[in-house]
């Protein structure tokens, strides 16, 4: 095999390489849960795309978008899938991650009032707390059921909720004091009961 003949194939093996490449990139917008308004109850339901297909397909020259999980399945399983019109106008609008950071932007913690940090894809997840004062991280609700949640739910920062859980679950360890930031300089400072029943110190 001569260089000039390396070289072409090398070219080649490149050229398709890349095309594999970019197709896998154009269809990773697809990617993760996305949450739409199911065509035939008007209702939320999650999907997934089965993108390593939409990618396959697209290899041999033809455009094949289907659904590869749903949440009304395996009772729908059926459908014509007329939601994948809805993904395909705006998939960034109907993921759930997507969903649930335009929805934390800008909130304040129920418990703190810090602002919430903005929603990452690998630690420290937002959370909500319901109205019997449980909180629990927002992926962990089912994502057909986050529309629900978040109307019902108030925003709780990471670190809040990491306490609360721990208060929840191991009372019998928790000393709960109501301290004001009222020091001079804003640390938290007992309250007066407190300190009257504190034990006068000791005369040197």
């Amino acid at each position: 095999m001569t260089i000039t003949t390396i070289i072409w194939v090398s070219f080649a093996i490149a050229l398709v390489a890349g095309y594999v490449v970019w197709q896998v990139f154009q269809f990773r917008k697809f990617e993760g849960k996305m949450l739409v308004t199911c065509p035939e109850t008007g209702k939320p339901a999650a999907v997934r795309i089965s993108v390593g297909r939409a990618v396959w397909a697209a290899l041999r020259g033809r455009r094949q978008v289907r659904l590869s999980a749903c949440s009304r399945w395996p009772e729908r399983a059926d459908c014509d899938q007329d939601c994948l019109c809805e993904i395909e106008a705006n998939p960034e609008a109907h993921k759930a991650w997507s969903i649930a950071a335009k929805w934390f932007a800008g909130k304040n913690c129920a418990y703190c009032g810090k602002t919430i940090e903005p929603v990452k894809h690998l630690d420290r997840m937002p959370a909500l707390v319901n109205l019997d004062k449980k909180t629990f991280e927002w992926n962990e609700i089912p994502t057909e059921e986050l529309p629900v949640a978040f109307e019902a739910c108030k925003p709780v920062c990471w670190s809040c909720h990491i306490a609360e859980t721990f208060v929840r679950e191991h009372p019998e360890l928790v000393t709960y004091r109501p301290w004001k930031k009222s020091g001079p300089i804003g640390e938290y400072v007992a309250s007066n009961n407190e300190n009257k029943n504190a034990a006068p110190p000791k005369a040197a």
